[in-house]
């Protein structure tokens, strides 16, 4: 089975693909002011693959990754539960009519090994995200049913490698984030496997607005450190001087894109996940690098 990669900025009637729409957490808080202009979760994915079953789930721990980011570990012990790299979940919550969609943070193994999904949680008024901040505990029941495959990453043995550059704003580093924890996984396994998948490089550039807000960096810091050179990351913040050498005090430019696809080489696929006008302005940047719109893959409003 080749890796699936599927054009997120394609037309659904593009010929011989089938597109699937989704909304994810992080298009849906960056501010109420979007979140009263947004359609239900439900009503943009109406069309999108889910599995056909909706599991039981329960909060095992919640911590604050920043002041406006919550993040979630969800024990699911029903074993026909599982998801890909890169998917979402709906989210059915007590007392809530309106169903949530979040993008899995954390990798398929942690599933597999201790029945555990990640996700990360930036506030806002849209009824699953409060529920989330200010009502959910440790203990809460939930139920779950993933779904998506726009952005899926799940390559298996025999399938040519690919070189990824992944591309995050704030909240968007969470489907980002499932993908690098599997590309470590695959690494992994691949160690005493030599006949499983071989991961190509990936290097992550990151950009929020705040260091406070470059959640998960520690996680990427320690991927990185494991698994340079093969796996990179990158991090700016815009509306603060980090008084950080790892961080740069500015905005992804040009500068940075192309030094990024000089550093990993062909072939390349580019994932972008992050507010609508970044994503807009990476694709033009993307484009401009030369990286064909058919390697390139975004979450944007539609």
């Amino acid at each position: 089975m080749f890796p699936i990669f599927t054009p997120r900025c394609m037309q659904l009637s593009a010929v011989g693909k089938t597109l699937i729409t989704r909304t994810s957490s992080f298009l849906w808080v960056y501010s109420s002011a979007i979140v009263r202009t947004m359609s239900d979760h439900m009503d943009k994915t109406a069309q999108s693959f889910r599995e056909p079953g909706i599991c039981e789930a329960e909060v095992a721990a919640i911590s604050q990754a920043s002041e406006t980011v919550k993040v979630l570990t969800l024990k699911v012990d029903d074993p026909t539960f599982t998801f890909k790299a890169g998917q979402w979940v709906d989210i059915f919550m007590p007392g809530v009519s309106t169903v949530g969609g979040f993008s899995m943070s954390s990798a398929p193994r942690p599933l597999r090994e201790k029945g555990h999904v990640g996700l990360a949680v930036k506030y806002s008024a849209h009824p699953p995200a409060h529920w989330v901040h200010k009502q959910c505990i440790v203990g809460s029941k939930v139920k779950v049913r993933a779904g998506g495959d726009k952005l899926v990453f799940d390559p298996q043995p025999g399938d040519p490698s690919w070189n990824v550059l992944l591309i995050s704003g704030g909240i968007g580093i969470n489907p980002l984030m499932s993908l690098m924890h599997h590309a470590a996984d695959l690494r992994d396994q691949r160690k005493g496997n030599p006949e499983g998948y071989t991961p190509g490089k990936m290097e992550l550039l990151f950009s929020a607005s705040s260091k406070s807000e470059l959640i998960f960096k520690d996680t990427i810091d320690d991927l990185t450190s494991k698994h340079s050179p093969n796996i990179a990351a990158k991090f700016f913040v815009t509306k603060e001087s980090a008084e950080d050498s790892s961080i740069s005090n500015r905005r992804i430019d040009a500068s940075d894109i192309k030094a990024a696809i000089e550093r990993l080489g062909g072939p390349l696929r580019c994932f972008v996940c992050g507010p609508p006008t970044m994503i807009a302005d990476m694709e033009g940047l993307l484009s401009n690098a030369g990286i064909p719109p058919s390697d390139i893959f975004c979450e944007k409003w539609w």
